[in-house]
């Protein structure tokens, strides 16, 4: 699914954006499929995480997120935004069917639907929380395979800090969910980026809480 030509025009303002607010190093992009739709499995920390998956992936095949309804169209900005860059699911509680024939066109179109598993954002740097089954759900459904991809540093936030992104393996599911689920775990710890707390001075660290 190849991304629309205003996609990535702001793709490249939010990359310069987040470029010189933060030092962001993106690890193991060779290990990004080249083509082909896939699920992305992420840890969460922090508002700018879709964002930085945004401006740092390739801009094809194109990444897609869900998003809760309520929380997505709340504001007349996200609406434009939006309605500007497209690539959301909406999401209704409780409407499964919808959410995932939703997921399954995205993908049968060749994109890519970025996910959340651990459903909230995670408490600490470096350790996972209990991860959904979801994930391992709408691939074995697509038969597409899932990538995992840890993000390190976005727990905190000031001008300056150091962020990563850390491609890590491909899991190829079959259908046996407690297995999948274990073989996602497995790789998203692996891929988790190691992070040290830098210390020091921590300027404009009202970006921590922006978005919030």
């Amino acid at each position: 699914m190849r991304a629309p030509l205003r996609f990535r025009l702001a793709r490249l303002l939010l990359r310069l954006i987040l470029g010189t607010l933060f030092r962001v190093e993106l690890i193991g992009r060779e290990r990004l499929p080249g083509t082909g739709a896939y699920v992305l499995a992420c840890n969460h920390l922090s508002w700018v995480d879709p964002f930085l998956l945004l401006a740092w992936l390739p801009p094809s095949p194109r990444v897609h997120f869900l998003g809760r309804r309520s929380a997505i169209y709340n504001r007349v900005w996200k609406r434009w935004v939006l309605q500007f860059m497209g690539g959301v699911i909406p999401v209704e509680s409780g409407d499964i069917q919808h959410l995932s024939q939703a997921v399954g066109a995205t993908l049968a179109r060749g994109g890519v639907v970025a996910i959340f598993p651990e459903g909230r954002t995670g408490p600490a740097e470096g350790r996972l929380q209990p991860l959904r089954h979801g994930v391992a759900h709408f691939a074995a459904r697509s038969r597409v395979p899932v990538v995992a991809l840890g993000l390190a540093g976005t727990l905190e936030l000031w001008r300056g800090k150091r962020v990563a992104l850390g491609v890590g393996l491909t899991v190829e599911v079959t259908g046996d969910v407690a297995a999948d689920m274990a073989a996602i775990e497995t790789a998203l710890v692996e891929a988790l980026p190691a992070y040290t707390d830098p210390g020091g001075e921590r300027p404009w660290a009202w970006l921590t809480t922006l978005l919030r």
